[in-house]
C-alpha cells in the first residue's frame, strides 16, 4: 500500500463507521425480525439473501464508494445479478469487496454467526480487511504488515500442542477431507466463513478448509488470519488471490508445517 500510515488509520476508521452504520441501519433491526417477504432464494433452497443483505451493500456500496471514488465494488448481492463483475478482481487497481451479511442462513434463523465483512483489494492482493459482529460490535481487523486486531487488542496464532489430527478442532467443508473428519479432535461447522476465520484468529479453531471460494467469503478473513500469524494457501500450495474464486481447495492452518500435515492427508481424487 503507498497510503501513509496516517492515512490508512483514517481510512479505517472511515470503514469502521461505514460497517456500523450498515449493521445498526440494516441489519441489527431485522434480526429476528424478517417477515417472510423480507426473505428469498439465490442459487438454491438454502442460499438466502434478505432485504437486510441488500440495504446493508446498498449503505457500504455508497460510503466507500465516497472514501475511494476510483475504486470499484463488488458487492455479494450485485455480483448475483451481474457475475462479469467478479473480473474486476483481476484488473489493476482497487477494489472493495463487501458482503453485507456473511451467514445469512444464521441470520434468518436467528442465530447469532454472521458478520458484515470488507475487504480493500489492490493489484489482486488483499491490503485491509474487516469483520463485524453485529449483535457484540467487535470489529476484527487487519492491514497488510500491520497485523490483526480487536479494538486495542492485538491477536496471535498459536501452534497446537500437537501436530496429530486428534489434537485439532477442524471446520472442513472440502469433500477431500471426508474421509479424515473422524481423526480431527472435534469438528465445528459454524455456516459462516468469515466468523471461521475469526476463531481460526483467536485460538478456537486450527484448521479449515473449503471449496467455494467467492471473494466475500475469504478475501478478509485469509488476511485477517495471516497477519495473526497463520498460514493459508491453496490445495494445490499455490498463494490464496481473491481472483481465484473459481479454483477449488483452500487450507487454513496455524503454521505451514501443520498445514503440510493436514494437506497430507487429503483425498487426491478430490483435488
Amino acid at each position: 500500500m503507498s497510503d501513509t500510515p496516517a492515512e490508512r488509520q483514517n481510512l479505517r476508521a472511515a470503514v469502521d463507521d461505514a460497517i456500523r452504520e450498515a449493521a445498526e441501519m440494516a441489519v441489527l433491526p431485522r434480526f429476528k425480525s424478517l417477515d417472510a417477504a423480507d426473505i428469498a432464494t439465490k442459487t438454491g433452497p438454502q442460499d438466502f439473501v434478505t432485504v437486510a443483505d441488500r440495504e446493508a451493500e446498498h449503505i457500504l456500496s455508497r460510503r466507500l464508494q465516497g472514501l475511494k471514488p476510483d475504486a470499484a465494488i463488488v458487492g455479494e448481492e450485485a455480483a448475483a445479478e451481474d457475475p462479469d463483475m467478479l473480473n474486476r478482481l483481476g484488473q489493476p487497481g482497487a477494489v472493495w469487496v463487501i458482503d453485507p451479511i456473511d451467514g445469512t442462513g444464521n441470520f434468518v434463523a436467528g442465530l447469532d454467526a454472521f458478520a458484515v465483512v470488507i475487504a480493500l483489494v489492490e493489484d489482486g492482493e488483499t491490503r485491509m480487511g474487516w469483520i463485524h459482529h453485529p449483535l457484540s460490535g467487535d470489529t476484527l481487523w487487519a492491514a497488510q504488515g500491520e497485523g490483526t486486531w480487536c479494538g486495542s487488542a492485538r491477536l496471535s496464532v498459536q501452534t497446537p500442542a500437537s501436530p496429530d489430527l486428534a489434537a485439532m478442532k477442524a471446520s472442513l467443508y472440502h469433500r477431500a477431507f471426508r474421509d479424515v473428519r473422524g481423526a480431527f479432535g472435534q469438528i465445528e461447522r459454524l455456516g459462516s466463513a468469515a466468523m471461521e476465520y475469526w476463531l481460526l484468529a483467536d485460538n478456537r479453531l486450527d484448521v479449515t478448509t473449503f471449496s467455494r471460494l467467492k471473494p466475500w467469503d475469504h478475501a478478509a478473513g485469509v488476511l485477517i488470519h495471516q497477519e495473526a500469524g497463520g498460514y493459508s494457501a491453496m490445495l494445490d500450495g499455490s498463494p490464496y488471490s481473491p481472483g481465484n474464486s473459481e479454483k477449488r481447495g483452500l487450507l487454513s492452518a496455524p503454521t505451514r508445517e501443520v498445514w503440510e500435515t493436514v494437506r497430507a492427508h487429503a483425498d487426491e481424487h478430490y483435488v
